[in-house]
């Protein structure tokens, strides 16, 4: 919470001119997410609305009052003759609930906030998985861009070099002309990353509710982390019993069975009790009545709405049973990326070392001596080029196909 309080103190006294980044764990990101990410407080917002909903499902009706006041008496040319020669009358009325509807309703709209429940968890799950995802694309795009810099940094000293010399005749102006074609290569490549880039920041910064950039923290050992695999029937009993949205299929399965209840219900009339004082217009003087009155359902038995309800009903099953066929694919689907993902990162774990930045150190100086030709030269710069972000790319697929296994069976596999 330390930290939290930090984060979110720097987050406001940052100057707003200023593209500033911030410096985050995935532990720490999380922690951020949970506290301003405002999808969520909506959602809150609508379990409290559910809530609500409970307790006006639990009041009764209310009574009805009914009064009749004599306005004008033209017999006597009186107005408002309410006094013991006059006429006044009072009726209170009071529905009563038949059938078992209210309790039916009371159910319902538990039904609905345990529904909600289960969306603001599943909403939890798709924005975690969103930002877990993003947060590792946006570190290998990080480090991918960082080593194009530098790159065209040593191209950029080659390529002024290479004009110098070539203006005196000393190089071919061709020499020069490959040097920046293959500046422009890389340029290009590094534009189109930038686009994504700034795309995926931007996706984090709404996820995150700051206007800032985020600088992920990851380390090596962050993905060594991530090559255990798990038993395919581990993942799929833990999707099983903690998928929300399998759940909610279930829970609109049970919904519409409680609805169906209530529409039964609804075809068994209401009593409403009353009872009134009459002062004159009655069969006597100071008349006191009680009365009773119930609809018949003759015409009206509510038989479509008991028809559709069934046919919801029958629709939220085959929902229900899509939705375990869906879970049990998307696991199956997921472990099997995974286990992709762990052999290549084990593979190119093996090919990658320190040595091709030794490599790339020689190469460049003996390029630069006159010991190499340019051919060479392009050619292991083009490889070199492709080998780092082919490597880069392995571990954001190794560190996304985790994130696919926790968001597949909506637990803390990895």
């Amino acid at each position: 919470m330390k930290f939290l309080h930090t984060v979110l103190i720097f987050f406001c006294t940052l100057p707003a001119w200023s593209q500033k980044e911030v410096s985050l764990t995935l532990t720490q990101a999380d922690s951020v997410f949970l506290q301003a990410n405002l999808l969520l407080l909506a959602a809150q917002y609508n379990l409290n609305a559910k809530d609500a909903r409970i307790i006006q499902a639990r009041a009764y009706p209310n009574p009805t009052l009914v009064a009749d006041l004599n306005a004008v008496d033209p017999e006597n040319s009186k107005v408002f003759h309410l006094d013991k020669t006059g006429q006044k009358f009072f009726a209170i009325e009071q529905l009563i609930v038949l059938g078992g509807k209210r309790q039916a309703e009371i159910d319902i709209a538990k039904q609905n906030k345990k529904i909600a429940a289960l969306e603001l968890e599943d909403l939890l799950r798709n924005l975690r998985y969103q930002l877990h995802a993003g947060f590792y694309i946006v570190n290998q795009q990080r480090i991918t861009l960082g080593k194009f810099n530098r790159q065209l940094e040593v191209l950029d000293t080659l390529i002024n070099a290479y004009e110098k010399q070539a203006a005196r005749g000393n190089l071919p102006l061709k020499d020069v002309i490959r040097l920046k074609s293959v500046y422009f290569k890389i340029n290009n490549d590094k534009s189109e990353l930038a686009n994504s880039y700034f795309t995926q920041q931007h996706n984090l910064q709404l996820l995150l509710q700051t206007p800032y950039y985020v600088a992920p923290v990851i380390n090596d050992t962050d993905f060594d982390n991530l090559t255990n695999p798990a038993a395919y029937n581990t993942l799929l009993d833990s999707a099983l019993q903690n998928r929300p949205d399998l759940a909610l299929a279930n829970e609109n399965e049970a919904l519409t069975l409680l609805q169906l209840r209530f529409q039964k219900k609804l075809a068994v009339p209401d009593v409403a009790l009353n009872a009134s004082y009459d002062q004159r217009s009655g069969a006597f003087v100071n008349q006191v009545n009680v009365g009773v009155s119930i609809p018949l359902p003759l015409w009206n038995r509510n038989r479509g709405n008991i028809k559709a309800t069934q046919y919801e009903a029958l629709a939220a099953t085959a929902y229900q049973k899509q939705k375990l066929s869906e879970v049990q694919a998307q696991v199956l689907a997921a472990w099997q990326d995974l286990s992709l993902s762990i052999s290549e990162y084990q593979k190119i774990k093996t090919f990658y070392s320190s040595d091709f930045e030794i490599v790339f150190e020689g190469v460049n100086r003996n390029f630069q001596k006159g010991n190499i030709s340019i051919l060479e030269f392009v050619d292991f710069f083009e490889s070199y080029n492709e080998s780092l972000s082919e490597y880069e790319r392995v571990k954001n697929y190794l560190a996304t196909s985790a994130a696919q296994i926790n968001y597949v069976t909506a637990s803390k596999i990895y």
